[in-house]
């Protein structure tokens, strides 16, 4: 049985995950970063936080949303959401979606977890994971699971920064893919490079974990000169 699932990146940790016929948005932001991810056709919507980074549920109109911990059965998906606290101290929700034998896991911003967090419950699902979209310094989540897919997240790509950041903002958009060149040598995984902004991965066909990059973003993200937000955090 083929094991596929088509993943699409718009930025930071805000996926699309098609699989059974569903799409399921993960983590969509809104402008904090002067960056516009636009609006996003799916069904399901799940927010890790309400931080701005996570949390821009007006990105799916329609869709089902799930920012909650607990189980859930949605159009034939199985999701678990699990309490988790960011570095800082605020809470956060790890969720994992299933449908036959894949299971992804977006692990978003856990940062910080003790001794005996999980249940037993929880351990399976996270142990689940067949895919995993992990941010650079969070490598210990891999505690939990041995996914065949590792998909990095929290970032812009270079292509984008490089065609459409102002000259002078340049720097701090590319910090954090040094980061993600750090977490490829730490980890040591097979990296494949994939100069799109989607792909179909089927599960099946690997023969060992691998590290998968996307290059690009969905072209309807765009970064935007005016107005500019004033953070506040």
């Amino acid at each position: 049985m083929e094991e596929v699932i088509k993943i699409t990146w718009y930025g930071r940790c805000c996926f699309i995950a098609e699989l059974n016929g569903v799409r399921v948005l993960f983590d969509p932001y809104d402008r904090f970063c002067n960056v516009d991810m636009g609006m996003v056709d799916a069904q399901v919507l799940l927010s890790s936080s309400s931080w701005h980074d996570h949390g821009h549920i007006g990105a799916a109109p329609g869709a089902w949303i799930f920012s909650y911990s607990g189980n859930y059965t949605h159009l034939g998906l199985n999701i678990s959401g699990i309490e988790v606290q960011e570095g800082r101290g605020s809470p956060s929700v790890v969720f994992n979606v299933r449908f036959k034998s894949v299971s992804i896991t977006n692990f978003a911003d856990m940062g910080v977890y003790a001794e005996g967090s999980f249940n037993k419950e929880q351990k399976e699902v996270l142990g689940s994971t067949n895919i995993a979209f992990i941010r650079s310094g969070h490598e210990k989540v891999l505690d939990f699971c041995d996914p065949r897919i590792i998909i990095p997240e929290h970032y812009f790509p270079e292509d984008f920064i490089h065609n459409q950041v102002p000259e002078d903002l340049r720097e701090d958009f590319l910090q954090p893919n040094k980061n993600v060149d750090e977490m490829i040598k730490l980890l040591d995984y097979p990296v494949e490079l994939i100069d799109d902004f989607s792909y179909v991965f089927n599960i099946g066909n690997l023969s060992d974990n691998k590290f998968f990059r996307f290059m690009k973003l969905h072209p309807q993200v765009r970064y935007l000169s005016e107005p500019k937000f004033v953070k506040h955090w």
